[in-house]
C-alpha cells in the first residue's frame, strides 16, 4: 500500500483552525502571564476592601442595632428594615468635592459591587456607574474562563465581538451568536446547568447586613478618603482583569486569523504538518485530526490496481488453488530471507 498527499477542504481547514487556537491558548506567553497575575491581584484587592467595607459598614449600622431590628422583624412580619446586600454607596465626609463628567462640583461618591458580575466602571456622583451593561459579566467571565471553556463554553465571546465590531459603523449588537454565548454563559455561572451557583457562591462570600430599603441600599454611607481610596483599588483591579484578558485575547485572534489566511494557500495536510514542527510553532496537532488524516490516505498501489484489472475476466481461483499460491508465497519469502 502507499500513501497519498492528502488534500485539505473546508471541513479540515476549519478542524486545524480550532486546533490551533486551542494550541495557542495553551502556551506560556507574557499576555497570558499578565492576565493571571490580573486575577491573583483582584482577587487580593477585593478581600482588602471587603475588609474596609465592613468596617464602614458595621460603623454606620452598628451589629446591636441591626440584631434589635431583626429581633422585631420576626416579631412583626410586617417591618423589613435589614438586609443582605453585596453593593454599597460610599460617600467621602473628610474631602473636598471633586469634578464630575460635566465639571459640576460634587461629592465624591460612588457605587460599588462586591458581587461577581457588579459594574466594575462609574464616575463620581454616579450610583451606578457608566459603561457597557456587560462590563460586570466581562469580569465574570475572565475570572472562570477556564470552568467555561472546559464545557464548551466561550467566555471571549464579548471581546470577539467587539473585535469584529472595529472599523463599521452599524451595530452588530443582535448577533444571534453573541446572545446565544451570553445566554449559555449565564445559565452556566447561575448553576442552570446543574452545576453550582457561581454568582451566588460569589456573592455569599461577600455579603453585610444594612439597614434600610431599595436596590443596594440607596442611602449613601460615609467613609474616609483613605477607605474610599480602598474601594477605588478593588475597581481598579477589576478593570484590570477585563483589559488583561481582552489584551491576550486579541493577540490569540489575531494569530489565528493570520494562521487562517495562511492555510488557505494551502492545498496538502503536509505543508500543515511542516508549519506545525517548525521551531517557532511547536505545534502538536490533535490526535483526533491526525488519525482522520491517517485514516483517508491508505490507496491501492499501482502494481495492486493492474493486478485487481487483469483477474477481471478471469476464472476465479478454487479453494485448492488459492491455498497452493499462499504456499508459494510463503515458501518465496523463506527463500528470499535466505
Amino acid at each position: 500500500m502507499e500513501q497519498k498527499e492528502i488534500r485539505l477542504n473546508a471541513g479540515k481547514r476549519k478542524s486545524l483552525t480550532n486546533d490551533y487556537r486551542r494550541h495557542c491558548e495553551s502556551l506560556s506567553t507574557e499576555l497570558k502571564d499578565q492576565y493571571n497575575q490580573a486575577r491573583e491581584e483582584a482577587t487580593s484587592a477585593i478581600a482588602s476592601a471587603f475588609e474596609t467595607a465592613t468596617t464602614v459598614v458595621q460603623r454606620r449600622f452598628p451589629l446591636e442595632d441591626v440584631d434589635t431590628l431583626q429581633q422585631l422583624q420576626r416579631k412583626h412580619n410586617t417591618i423589613n428594615a435589614v438586609g443582605d446586600d453585596s453593593c454599597f454607596y460610599f460617600k467621602v465626609t473628610d474631602a473636598p468635592k471633586v469634578l464630575d463628567q460635566y465639571n459640576d462640583e460634587v461629592e465624591k461618591s460612588k457605587h460599588f459591587s462586591f458581587e461577581l458580575d457588579g459594574s466594575i466602571n462609574g464616575s463620581y456622583g454616579s450610583r451606578y456607574g457608566g459603561g457597557s451593561s456587560n462590563n460586570g459579566k466581562n469580569f465574570a467571565y475572565a475570572m472562570y474562563r477556564e470552568e467555561m471553556k472546559a464545557v464548551g463554553l466561550n467566555p471571549d465571546c464579548n471581546i470577539e465581538h467587539d473585535i469584529k465590531k472595529e472599523g463599521t459603523t452599524h451595530r452588530h449588537d443582535n448577533n444571534p451568536y453573541l446572545s446565544t454565548c451570553r445566554n449559555e454563559n449565564n445559565s452556566f455561572l447561575n448553576g442552570q446547568t446543574g452545576g453550582s451557583n457561581m454568582y451566588e457562591d460569589w456573592n455569599n462570600s461577600y455579603v453585610l447586613q444594612i439597614i434600610g430599603t431599595g436596590g443596594c441600599r440607596s442611602r449613601a454611607i460615609p467613609c474616609s478618603d483613605l477607605e474610599f481610596q480602598k474601594f477605588e483599588m478593588m475597581i481598579q483591579a477589576k478593570q484590570n482583569v477585563v483589559t488583561k484578558h481582552t489584551k491576550w485575547i486579541e493577540s490569540i485572534v489575531a494569530k489565528v486569523s493570520r494562521f487562517e489566511q495562511g492555510i488557505k494557500t494551502m492545498t496538502k495536510f503536509s505543508q500543515v504538518e511542516k508549519f506545525a514542527s517548525h521551531s517557532k510553532v511547536n505545534w502538536k496537532i490533535d490526535d483526533e485530526i491526525l488519525a482522520d488524516k491517517i485514516g483517508m490516505d491508505v490507496v491501492v498501489s499501482i502494481d495492486d490496481l493492474a493486478d485487481a484489472l487483469d483477474n477481471i475476466d478471469k476464472p476465479k481461483q478454487t479453494r485448492d488453488e488459492k491455498l497452493h499460491a499462499r504456499m508459494l508465497y510463503e515458501q518465496s519469502k523463506v527463500s528470499s530471507v535466505n
